[in-house]
């Protein structure tokens, strides 16, 4: 399952992107980096398992919105069948539900693709030695998970209650599917608002998100 040795003193990297343009760009960046080949290249998900059947790689670089198998589940299946392997992910996304969701697949580093000529070669040097590589702004949504605000007491049925409101269900509607009365359901909700400092429930749909609550 290409899990031969690697060449001493070189990095060998899997590159995964659905543009060839961004492959071929980020593959001529890396041409430039002592210590570094390119040994692989797909397009997406499956083919880049397939590619791992057969080469060493001990970096994957990867984009997370692919056609067919994306990064996330890429990353989740490498993490699997290669635990070896450091993850990179290199995508536009920045958003707070996407970011918690990949790095709760246990990706080594996630980069944003305006930064990756200034911290691509930066993210390889620290993953290669067992640590980790942020974006600024993924960086701030892990400050986030420790103010606080992120240690909200939520109860079970406030967060049933909470994950049905961000499914945009009434309160006539959640407390028909609960089997509680919508006078119940309007408690959970102003204690959700409180805790969460929100002031409706749109804002409570976005600290959902952002906290990867759902």
């Amino acid at each position: 399952m290409g899990n031969q040795q690697v060449t001493a003193g070189v990095t060998r990297i899997l590159l995964v992107d659905d543009h060839a343009i961004v492959i071929e760009g980020i593959a001529a960046l890396l041409s430039g980096v002592p210590g570094v080949e390119v040994v692989g290249k797909a397009a997406d998900g499956q083919a880049a398992l397939q590619l791992l059947e057969t080469i060493a790689a001990d970096v994957l670089i990867t984009d997370h919105s692919m056609e067919g198998m994306d990064g996330l589940m890429l990353v989740r299946t490498v993490k699997k069948l290669y635990p070896h392997i450091k993850v990179i992910v290199l995508t536009m996304h920045d958003e707070p539900a996407i970011v918690n969701e990949v790095l709760r697949a246990g990706v080594d580093s996630y980069i944003l693709k305006k930064y990756t000529h200034s911290e691509l070669q930066m993210a390889l040097d620290v993953v290669k030695e067992g640590g980790q590589f942020w974006s600024p702004e993924v960086n701030r949504i892990l400050l986030r998970r420790v103010t606080p605000e992120a240690n909200v007491q939520i109860t079970e049925r406030e967060m049933e209650v909470l994950k049905l409101l961000v499914d945009e269900m009434s309160s006539r509607e959640i407390a028909e599917k609960l089997f509680i009365s919508e006078r119940t359901v309007e408690t959970h909700r102003k204690n959700l608002l409180r805790k969460t400092n929100s002031t409706n429930v749109v804002g409570l749909i976005k600290y959902a998100h952002a906290h990867a609550l759902v």
